[in-house]
């Protein structure tokens, strides 16, 4: 039995429930909030198993780059809704096509349809704005809209404080924040292994990830300290090859495209076979992701930085190589990586994609990283 399902299952049930509402007209938006670890990814997933089964499950992911990705969570859509949307999210100039076309993709689609939009406290502007329109209509359309969150990562300034104001006042919200596990849970979940339960609970403090990862690690000097102490003590024992794909897929700050995985490990897929079956993965034919958000960043801030450079260039140059790459992802690495050529070559495109998408914050985000380099540029062009 899935524990961690057990104690979501009230707010399994309340997701399920408004699904089913939707199907008839009635649509809403669920918020789904809590701290990083806390199961909000877990509850999605174990969403489309209780829809029923002429229902459909859209699913966007917001990235934690160092400039957003405009539109990235409908952007991650294409291949999975209509041509008139995915042409619009493509093309991202119109801000005004894209928020028709997604009304138009969640009232004519021949089934209702369950929106989900993951880990929105990352969303770019112009995604902020667009899921703004949708939350002003949802309740006339057969949707239920998804938004999670982490809740104790929005400061007093943050874009989506004002835009929960503004969701706060749709006619049909949920509020779903997520608790801990209880310490019931985790002796449960720990029935099996050689840790003290009380002591899990006690240095995790109930969170699911932590459990988790924590009674993974396993070991007989008690407890590891930390979260991240946990996911490393997974990699040992893996082969260096192994250990060396997840490092270069690890300072990737989203879900990592088969075709750029080809181009990032010269052995190809396989060598993540351990560490998939070892629940550090999910690889698809598609794409490559992380189990959970944490994993890639404990992973990512053990790498030294002098290594961690070499990797972000890396992934630079399998970028730059594939045609119609995003110009926000290109920019993120050499900025980590300091290559100053780089960030003056390919910041002003990502800037003007921001800006034309409406991402004015992003925009402005790349144009300060390409000012520091005002010295390549003649006075015209600045």
């Amino acid at each position: 039995m899935d524990w961690g399902i057990l104690e979501r299952e009230r707010e399994l049930a309340l997701l399920v429930s408004a699904a089913r509402e939707a199907a008839d007209g009635a649509g809403a938006v669920a918020l789904v909030f809590g701290e990083a670890g806390i199961g909000k990814s877990s509850l999605v997933r174990a969403l489309p198993d209780r829809l029923p089964g002429r229902a459909r499950i859209l699913v966007g992911q917001c990235d934690d780059l160092a400039t957003r990705r405009p539109l990235g969570p409908f952007r991650d859509l294409v291949g999975s809704v209509g041509a008139e949307l995915a042409r619009a999210v493509t093309d991202g100039g119109d801000r005004h096509r894209v928020y028709e076309a997604l009304h138009g993709e969640l009232a004519v689609a021949p089934h209702p349809a369950v929106l989900v939009v993951e880990d929105v406290h990352w969303a770019d502007e112009a995604s902020l704005d667009a899921l703004r329109f949708l939350v002003r209509r949802v309740d006339r359309l057969p949707a239920l809209l998804v938004l999670t969150y982490r809740d104790d990562e929005l400061s007093r300034g943050h874009p989506l404080r004002h835009r929960l104001g503004q969701v706060s006042r749709a006619p049909r919200v949920h509020r779903l924040p997520l608790a801990r596990f209880s310490l019931g849970a985790v002796r449960k979940l720990g029935a099996a292994g050689r840790l003290d339960p009380r002591q899990v609970y006690e240095v995790t403090s109930g969170n699911p990830f932590f459990v988790t990862e924590v009674l993974a690690a396993g070991g007989t000097g008690g407890v590891p300290p930390t979260v991240v102490d946990a996911v490393l003590a997974r990699l040992r024992g893996l082969e260096p090859a192994t250990v060396d794909a997840l490092e270069q897929l690890a300072v990737v700050p989203s879900t990592v495209e088969r075709p750029l995985v080809d181009a990032l490990l010269s052995e190809g897929v396989a060598v993540l076979a351990e560490a998939e079956q070892r629940g550090l993965l999910a690889v698809t034919p598609e794409r490559v992701a992380f189990r959970h958000e944490l994993i890639r960043r404990a992973i990512a801030d053990s790498v030294p930085a002098a290594r961690r450079t070499e990797l972000d260039r890396q992934v630079l140059a399998a970028l730059v190589a594939r045609p119609g790459a995003d110009a926000a992802r290109v920019v993120h690495h050499p900025a980590r990586a300091g290559d100053l050529d780089a960030i003056a070559r390919y910041g002003p495109d990502a800037a003007r994609d921001a800006a034309a998408a409406g991402a004015h914050r992003e925009a402005a985000a790349h144009l300060g990283l390409v000012l520091r380099q005002r010295h390549r540029y003649g006075p015209a062009e600045l």
